[in-house]
């Protein structure tokens, strides 16, 4: 039987690195790293089962670990768009709100619809808690409830 001592571990190893630089996927790099360091183990565990044992769950830890980093690198949260970004933010009511009609409030530039649960008058800071279809939903903010 061929017998798997640290310098075949070390050369597969090193031959899989090389390789992922020809065949690029970040996969492979994992497979040689892992041969390097069962390849330094070798060293010191002559047991061939153990040696292929290791191998196998480094490399195997390695490329579960590194798929999840990169998917949660390049697949980052997706930006609120539409009203949804305002939630949060404060505003200024433009035009009266008395449940259940509607009023109006300008929050960075932009003019909405907006509802809440009791009167708010022209003029106020208000923040927005959510968004309901194509209006705001906002209540007093902290600022203006302690002028």
């Amino acid at each position: 039987m061929f017998e798997l001592t640290p310098a075949v571990w070390i050369v597969a190893g090193l031959v899989l690195a090389v390789l992922e630089m020809i065949v690029p996927g970040m996969v492979i790099i994992w497979f040689g790293i892992a041969g390097v360091v069962t390849g330094i183990l070798a060293f010191f565990v002559h047991n061939q089962y153990v040696q292929f044992s290791v191998f196998v769950v480094l490399s195997g830890l390695m490329v579960v670990f590194s798929q999840r980093i990169a998917r949660r690198i390049t697949h980052p949260e997706p930006e609120l768009v539409g009203a949804n970004r305002w939630v949060g933010t404060t505003g200024r009511v433009v035009a009266r709100i008395r449940p259940p009609d509607f009023g109006r409030v300008k929050v960075h530039g932009e003019e909405w619809r907006a509802a809440a649960n009791h009167e708010i008058a022209e003029g106020a800071i208000v923040r927005v808690t959510g968004v309901d279809g194509t209006h705001l939903l906002v209540e007093m903010s902290k600022e203006e409830g302690s002028r």
